[in-house]
C-alpha cells in the first residue's frame, strides 16, 4: 500500500528532489490536439490570404486589360491643343505677375473731377484702432483710405462720383454697430 495522506491526497512521505511528480507526457500529448481558438486563428488567417491573393489578381487584371483598351503605351494623355494652352498660360501668368509692379497711382485710379466725394469718419485713430475699422469696412465692401498725420490716423471712405451714392453708403455704415464709426461721419468734397 501507499503512503498516501488521506485528508489532502498527497503522499506523506518526501520524495527525492529528481523524481518528476507530473505525467512527462502530459504537455506533448496535448500539443496536438486542437482547441476552438486555434481553429479559428487558422480559418482567419487562410481567408485573408484568400482575399489578398483575389485583390492582387483583380488589380494585375484591371491593370492589363486597362493597357490593352486604352490604345497602348504609346497612347498620349493629352492632346495638343490642351497642351499648348497650359504652356501658353505659364508664359500668361509670368506676363501678369511682370506687370504688376507698374500699377497707377490712386491720383490715376480715381481722379478728383470723376470722384469728388468720400466720406470722413469722425475722429483720429491709433494704428492698431485703425487696423480694426479698416478691416470691418473693407470685410463689408468699402474701399478704405487711410491718411496719417503726426501718427494719428484717419479713416475715409470712397471716392464717389455724385453726393448720392455717398449718402446712401453713409447711411449702410450708419448701421455698422461694432466699433461705433458712423458718429459724426460726414460727406465731403475732395480738394
Amino acid at each position: 500500500m501507499q503512503n498516501i495522506d488521506l485528508y489532502n491526497g498527497r503522499n506523506s512521505r518526501e520524495f527525492n528532489q529528481h523524481f518528476d511528480r507530473s505525467d512527462p507526457e502530459f504537455f506533448s500529448r496535448m500539443s496536438n490536439s486542437y482547441n476552438d481558438h486555434d481553429y479559428g486563428r487558422k480559418n482567419a488567417s487562410g481567408l485573408f490570404t484568400l482575399i489578398l491573393a483575389l485583390v492582387i489578381i483583380s488589380f494585375t487584371i484591371g491593370l492589363v486589360v486597362g493597357i490593352k483598351f486604352a490604345g497602348g503605351a504609346d497612347r498620349k494623355i493629352v492632346d495638343d491643343k490642351t497642351m499648348s494652352a497650359m504652356q501658353n498660360l505659364s508664359s500668361k501668368v509670368s506676363d501678369i505677375i511682370k506687370d504688376s509692379s507698374s500699377m497707377k497711382p490712386a491720383s490715376e485710379i480715381y481722379p478728383k473731377a470723376e470722384y469728388p466725394f468720400v466720406i470722413q469718419l469722425s475722429g483720429e485713430y491709433s494704428e492698431a484702432d485703425v487696423r480694426n475699422v479698416a478691416q470691418l469696412l473693407s470685410t463689408k465692401g468699402h474701399t478704405v483710405i487711410i491718411s496719417q498725420n503726426n501718427g494719428k490716423y484717419r479713416v475715409f471712405l470712397g471716392p464717389y462720383k455724385n453726393e448720392s451714392d455717398a449718402k446712401k453708403t453713409l447711411s449702410e455704415i450708419s448701421l455698422y454697430k461694432q466699433q461705433d464709426i458712423a458718429t459724426n461721419a460726414q460727406i465731403i468734397r475732395r480738394i
